[in-house]
């Protein structure tokens, strides 16, 4: 049996699993934490397990896929909306320190909209924007985590 882009895509997701359970085995506990049932490793244990679960599902969907789909193949694949993904993502981590987070995340969710085929003006700005925006807020206001606020835009206002 040839292996479709299915197939090829869970065993890649699969290999990522179980490399993120192992790697979550390297997380040191404080003393005591040994016998808490919730611990700083439990979280990605049960991902990476439920990872693991459902790409061995997809796997095993993809044996009983018919020949048709089979026959595709990699031929089906947008090769140059992956790789404009991709450039997009690299880009969002070359501007995160620079932009800050809600301007360099409204530009990659505005961009990945673009690419992804999405043509109407107040979805690709208002959206985008919004959504950086609020999750900015929660992030920051709710959850006190830091989000940068960008090394360019502070230097252009001081």
């Amino acid at each position: 049996m040839k292996p479709t882009r299915d197939t090829l895509g869970a065993l890649v997701l699969f290999a990522l699993c179980a490399a993120y359970g192992l790697e979550a085995t390297r997380i040191a506990l404080f003393p005591g934490q040994e016998s808490e049932p919730f611990k700083p490793n439990t979280l990605p244990y049960t991902l990476a397990l439920l990872g693991m679960g459902l790409t061995l599902l997809q796997i095993l969907r993809t044996f009983r896929a018919s020949g048709i789909e089979a026959a595709i193949g990699w031929r089906g694949f947008d090769w140059r909306r992956t790789a404009g993904l991709c450039g997009c993502m690299l880009a969002y981590g070359f501007l995160l320190s620079r932009l800050g987070f809600v301007a360099a995340t409204a530009l990659f969710l505005a961009g990945g909209f673009l690419l992804l085929g999405e043509r109407r003006v107040l979805v690709l700005l208002l959206l985008p924007a919004g959504f950086s925006f609020a999750f900015w807020l929660m992030a920051t206001g709710l959850l006190g985590l830091y989000l940068p606020t960008g090394r360019w835009l502070a230097a252009a206002a001081g």
